[in-house]
């Protein structure tokens, strides 16, 4: 694999051949495996996204994001492409897996997003030191620590994953849609942090 992300051109070619290297090369049918999982980044720049996505490699797609704008309008984007290819062979949504939550008001933040983009809400995983620990170890959750929270939580998220059937075409939200929808939220919380109460802020 590693020659064939050399000669590619850029991260997204490399992706796309070495997916079609696992698919052609007869591999799954040599070890018949129940899950495969590919884990890829969320840029969108030179395809690189949309290399996994768009073809028949792909069943269902699960899109991890941190409560912050930046990485919900990538969470966007990769919506769109999802909606664009679904119909032609392409992967669909499993859902969101939201992670690293720091603040009261981030599982409602990304909760809403959700709702609004017509993406299942998988899990949510709050930030740990048990992550940034194992991290430093150079082991998983599961092997560092166990017995934690954390690593019960990602068997759990496992579980999930891997028993649920479900899979579905989301609807991305506009640039102006997701503008003001952030402007939306922006206010929320400038209210929260002043100690303004409105009914039904949902935070």
């Amino acid at each position: 694999l590693g020659d064939i992300f050399q000669t590619a051109e850029c991260a997204g070619q490399g992706m796309e051949a070495a997916l079609s290297f696992l698919h052609d090369g007869g591999l799954f049918e040599t070890f018949d495996p129940d899950v495969v999982f590919y884990d890829v980044p969320g840029e969108i720049l030179c395809g690189g996204l949309a290399a996994p996505l768009r073809n028949s490699l792909v069943d269902k797609a699960y899109v991890v994001s941190s409560p912050d704008i930046v990485s919900l309008y990538t969470a966007n984007s990769i919506f769109s492409t999802i909606s664009r290819y679904a119909d032609k062979g392409g992967a669909r949504l499993g859902g969101i897996i939201a992670n690293g939550l720091t603040t009261s008001f981030a599982e409602s933040y990304i909760a809403d997003f959700a709702a609004q983009t017509k993406a299942p809400l998988v899990s949510f995983v709050p930030r740990s030191l048990t992550i940034l620990q194992s991290e430093l170890y150079g082991k998983t959750v599961i092997e560092a620590a166990p017995l934690s929270n954390q690593a019960y939580l990602c068997r759990k998220l496992a579980q999930q994953i891997v028993e649920s059937k479900d899979a579905t075409v989301p609807e991305p939200l506009s640039p102006s849609q997701l503008r003001m929808w952030a402007r939306q939220w922006g206010d929320r919380i400038f209210e929260l942090e002043t100690g303004i109460i409105r009914e039904g802020a949902s935070i």
